[in-house]
C-alpha cells in the first residue's frame, strides 16, 4: 500500500490534510527546514501535531533538511531529544553525519534522506542508506526505470513528488537566491539565513525574473508546476512507497482539496476504475487555483528581495 504524504504549514492543515485522507504530514522544525519560518512550527506546536497524526492512526515527519552552522551540531542534537520525546515519528535530514549520528543514537527513528540530497543513483543511495537513511526524495527528473533501480539495487524506499514544481537544476541544489539577496537573522540561538534555502530560510525565486543575455531578454527560467496522474499508477507497480504533495505555504483549503483529490484517486486504482480524462478535468481546475496563489507567493517573495516589508 503506497503512503500518501501531505504538508503541514500549521496545526490546522495538520489536522485537515489527515481529514483528507493522508497517511502521513511532514512539519518543519523552527529555523531548521527549507522553508520560510512562518511555515515552519513551534515546538509546543509539533508536540499537538504528533498527537493529531497519531489520533488518525498516521505518521508525523519533522523536516530538519536545512544545513547547520558546525556550532550549531549541541543544538541539533538538544532538538533530536525533544522530537523524540514528543513522538516524532521521522525526521528529514540533507546531512550525511547527522543522519549517522541520529541512526547512533535513536535507532527507531525513520531517516528520510531530503530532496536536497538529490540523490540520482543507486550507488549514491547505497552511500545514504548506510547512514542510516530508510527512504530517500526522488528527483522528479529521474525516470521510472531509474528509479526503480536505485529502489531494487540500493535497497532503500522511494519518496515521489507528484504535486511540486520543477527546477531548472536537480531540486535542492539550486544557490541562486543566495547570490541574489541574503540576509542573517535568529531565531532564538539558530542562525537563520533569508534567500537561502539550503541554510533554513526561503528561496525569493529569482529564476522566475525577467532574465537577459547581452542585452537580449529571454523571461523566466525553467520553474514549472508539475501534477503527476497518468504516471501514478505505474509508480505504485514499480513499488514506490510514498507519494509527496507539496505545499506548506498554501492555503488550507487549497492543501485539503488536493490531498482529497489524491486519496480518492488512489483509491480508483486499487479498485481498477479509473477513467484519466474525469480525473484530469478535476486537476486541471486545482491546478489554476494552486498557480494563483503561487503567483501571489512569488511577488511576495521578489518584493522581499527588493527590500519590501512584507512578512514572509
Amino acid at each position: 500500500m503506497v503512503d500518501l504524504l501531505g504538508p503541514g504549514g500549521n496545526l490546522e492543515m495538520v489536522r485537515k490534510v489527515f481529514e483528507a485522507g493522508a497517511d502521513s504530514v511532514y512539519v518543519g522544525v523552527k529555523g531548521w527546514s527549507r522553508r520560510s519560518k512562518k511555515y515552519e512550527l513551534e515546538d509546543k506546536e509539533i508536540i499537538e501535531a504528533a498527537k493529531i497524526a497519531h489520533d488518525f492512526d498516521g505518521e508525523l515527519r519533522a523536516a530538519l533538511n536545512a544545513f547547520p552552522k558546525p556550532a550549531e551540531f549541541e543544538m541539533f542534537k538538544e532538538k533530536m531529544e525533544f522530537l523524540h520525546s514528543a513522538e516524532v515519528d521521522a525526521v528529514i535530514l540533507n546531512d550525511l553525519g547527522l543522519m549517522r549520528y541520529v541512526k547512533e543514537n535513536y535507532p527507531d527513528f525513520k531517516i528520510v534522506a531530503s530532496i536536497g540530497c538529490n540523490v540520482i543513483n543507486y550507488e549514491e543511495a547505497k552511500l545514504y542508506k548506510e547512514a542510516g537513511a530508510s527512504m530517500l526524495v526522488a528527483d522528479c527528473k529521474l525516470t521510472l526505470e531509474e528509479i526503480r533501480e536505485i529502489k531494487e539495487r540500493a535497497g532503500i524506499g522511494i519518496e515521489i513528488l507528484i504535486h511540486a514544481n520543477t527546477d531548472f537544476t536537480y531540486l535542492g541544489k539550486c544557490w541562486m537566491s543566495s547570490y541574489k539577496s541574503l540576509r542573517y537573522e535568529k531565531i532564538g540561538e539558530k542562525s537563520y539565513y533569508i534567500g537561502s534555502p539550503n541554510r533554513g530560510g526561503v528561496c525569493f525565486r529569482p529564476c522566475l525574473s525577467n532574465w537577459c543575455l547581452n542585452n537580449h531578454a529571454f523571461g523566466n527560467l525553467p520553474n514549472d508546476m508539475f501534477l503527476l496522474l497518468r504516471e501514478i499508477p505505474d509508480l505504485i507497480e514499480a513499488g514506490v512507497d510514498c507519494l509527496k504533495i507539496q505545499g506548506r505555504e498554501y492555503s488550507t483549503e487549497l492543501i485539503y482539496e488536493i490531498v482529497k483529490f489524491y486519496r480518492e484517486f488512489i483509491e480508483a486504482i486499487e479498485s481498477n476504475n479509473v477513467i484519466f480524462e474525469e480525473w484530469e478535468r478535476k486537476l486541471a481546475e486545482i491546478a489554476k487555483r494552486r498557480d494563483a496563489e503561487r503567483l501571489r507567493r512569488t511577488l511576495e517573495l521578489m518584493g522581499v528581495a527588493r527590500g519590501e516589508k512584507i512578512e514572509i
